[in-house]
């Protein structure tokens, strides 16, 4: 079964020489199934529920809320990390990125400078993006009247 969007979590890492992304691998995300307890019967072409205003409702709120993204959580600053668990967490990462063990093959953003030590690190910012492949996203936005 083929995902309802993806997710995509990366490092946003600005340092001295420009801004380092290092990209997680894609997450898979599914819609909650939204039966509320009715039958879906195959047998009833014209099932008042699933074509009702109230179900379409219901079911893009249920899309605006899985495609949004969490909020960006800065993880270093000022030289230190925020707490000791992103450190003992994300030292490795850090490492890899300069040691360049670890590329992503389908990256969304590119690097604009490289870094070859922590101590040029400015700030780090963990960020997500949802995205849905089958769905136009402002079709998904767009503004309610109420």
């Amino acid at each position: 079964m083929g995902a309802d969007y993806f997710i995509y979590i990366y490092l946003e890492i600005e340092h001295s020489q420009g801004i380092s992304y290092y990209h997680f691998p894609t997450k898979r995300g599914y819609y909650c199934d939204l039966d509320c307890g009715f039958y879906d019967s195959d047998d009833d072409e014209n099932d008042i529920y699933y074509n009702s205003i109230e179900y379409k409702t219901l079911y893009q709120d249920m899309q605006e809320i899985s495609l949004t993204p969490r909020k960006p959580v800065i993880i270093y600053n000022n030289h230190s990390f925020v707490t000791p668990k992103f450190e003992t967490k994300y030292v490795p990462i850090i490492q890899d990125k300069i040691n360049k063990k670890y590329v992503e093959e389908y990256v969304r953003h590119e690097d604009t400078g490289s870094f070859t030590s922590i101590d040029q690190v400015i700030q780090i910012t963990k960020k997500e993006e949802r995205y849905d492949p089958y769905t136009p996203y402002e079709s998904i936005r767009s503004p309610k009247s109420r």
